[in-house]
């Protein structure tokens, strides 16, 4: 497809020239080589191009991992709004490549061409969109089955015993529906997780895998037979879809649950390889290697991860939203504990910066001003947020 012709895709209008894709009257500034991809798969809509031929089209004469080619996807992905777990636009064709799926027309002035030869170019075309529509488009049951995902998802990640378990049924009337889906199989999975090592009978003092674990909660034989059901949902989640992120870390979040650390590391390394921003897996390998005894890489984990949930927080404020600033917290209180007052400092800083007035963060940045001599700092803090959001036990030292 030529460079100076526009690319009209779905709501979408791309342009090679100004490097952007508008939509209406938003507009959103896209990497060369991520338009150059979008240019590349309608250029052969419908084919699937192997990594391959992708890597010699869009890096010709240059050397790059595969690690290059699954980013540029995903910012493709990102800046068309498509969800790579029911793909309205690209598509990953697992062990093969990558096609395009969305309908695409080229915006560009139309060629002079005779009549008779438009008229008949036309019923080819015709024909031809006509076919593909009815291979391509998804069936109404895996339209619903998307729609009770979505609604799963939201659910699963409000991270209570209710939402989980509303987020379980709805897993399930979608693998009813289609039995074939990925996202039904991997939400379920890790929905059985969550309530093998969270919500037994009775409720359990924990919230995390490590505490879980600690207390022998995934050792009993109710949480081992849903623990054996989410490990069959999620390798059969991979194996229909070996490169999706959401499936691997379903997997992950499975075999770590089961004790299977090596497993679940090498499933969550996958994903990321998939989605370098995927910050739950990257709070998950956070949590991996705390059990593994390995703190400096568990910061480092966690760090990404709150840097990845600030880049994708306005496509995923809801799922973000409750747990940026606690995660920044965790942040500065480990680095607190190992001494580095300064960075602790900085981290406690930063969540305030995007979170005013949160509990922690103003009791742990007073801590360290007072800690370095700044009682009145402290105090100053403390004061606005007893003042503004009412008394809070922490801050009774500094007032």
């Amino acid at each position: 497809m030529a460079a100076e012709t526009d690319l009209i895709i779905g709501p979408w209008r791309a342009s090679r020239m100004t490097g952007r894709l508008t939509r209406g009257g938003e507009v959103r500034e896209v990497e060369p080589k991520v338009i150059d991809l979008l240019y590349l798969l309608a250029g052969r809509r419908g084919e699937v191009l192997s990594r391959d031929e992708i890597l010699s089209a869009v890096w010709p004469g240059v050397t790059v991992g595969e690690d290059a080619l699954s980013r540029c996807v995903f910012k493709l992905r990102k800046a068309l709004d498509d969800d790579p777990r029911a793909p309205v636009f690209v598509e990953t064709i697992p062990k093969r490549g990558y096609r395009l799926i969305g309908e695409t027309e080229a915006a560009g002035p139309p060629r002079r061409r005779p009549w008779p030869l438009i008229l008949a170019a036309l019923g080819g075309l015709a024909v031809l969109a006509v076919a593909l529509l009815l291979i391509l488009r998804p069936s109404a049951s895996q339209v619903e089955a998307a729609r009770l995902i979505r609604r799963g998802d939201d659910l699963y990640f409000q991270f209570n015993r209710r939402g989980n378990e509303a987020a379980m049924t709805l897993y399930e009337r979608a693998l009813a529906s289609d039995p074939g889906s990925v996202a039904a199989r991997s939400g379920l999975a890790n929905a059985l997780v969550q309530q093998a090592i969270r919500y037994g009978d009775p409720p359990p003092d924990r919230t995390t895998l490590s505490q879980a674990l600690k207390v022998g909660a995934t050792r009993t034989a109710e949480a081992r037979a849903r623990l054996d059901r989410a490990r069959d949902l999620a390798t059969a989640a991979v194996a229909a879809r070996p490169d999706d992120p959401v499936a691997l870390k379903a997997l992950g979040f499975t075999l770590s649950a089961r004790g299977d650390l090596a497993g679940a590391e090498d499933a969550y390394r996958r994903a990321l390889k998939a989605d370098p921003d995927a910050w739950g897996v990257l709070i998950n390998l956070g949590e991996v290697a705390d059990l593994r005894g390995d703190g400096a890489a568990a910061l480092g984990h966690l760090e990404r991860a709150y840097g990845a949930m600030g880049r994708l927080y306005g496509q995923e404020a809801q799922k973000i939203g409750p747990w940026q600033a606690e995660l920044g917290v965790d942040v500065a209180r480990r680095h607190a504990a190992a001494g580095r007052m300064a960075e602790a400092e900085a981290w406690y800083r930063k969540v305030l910066a995007e979170t005013p007035l949160h509990p922690g963060a103003t009791v742990g940045l007073a801590g360290a001003l007072a800690g370095r001599g700044d009682r009145e700092g402290a105090r100053r803090l403390c004061r606005e947020l007893v003042e503004r959001t009412g008394p809070n036990d922490g801050c009774g030292k500094w007032l």
